[in-house]
């Protein structure tokens, strides 16, 4: 029983490092670095821009949306929307502002 044990909790361990493991690149850093490299103006902070940008782009193509919101957003707007989502929510991450902020520009249509 003890083994059984053992197996399942390695086993439970590994899945969820592969969950997050699942998100690639800048997408996995909090948004307290977001807004720290956004402050400072660093090439990370291009980085991460254009991690978000490339997941948009990517959710949009892949799953086109229904509609899109009905005031587009170009992508110095969707930065500030990142910035405004990332002071609110600093325990997030930027893949999870980047999932509010597809849920924003499709009106909640995934």
């Amino acid at each position: 029983m003890k083994a059984f044990r053992a197996i399942f909790v390695v086993g439970a361990i590994s899945v969820a490092s592969f969950a997050e493991a699942s998100v690639l690149g800048p997408g996995g850093a909090s948004c307290v670095t977001w807004s720290q490299d956004r402050q400072r103006n660093e090439a990370h902070s291009q980085l991460n821009q254009a991690w978000v940008l490339g997941f948009v782009t990517g959710y949009i193509v892949y799953k086109p949306p229904q509609r899109l919101s009905p005031r587009p957003m170009d992508s110095r707007s969707m930065m500030l929307w990142i910035d405004n989502y990332c002071d609110a929510n600093q325990e997030k991450d930027i893949a999870d502002a980047a999932k509010a902020l597809i849920e924003e520009l499709t009106g909640g249509a995934r």
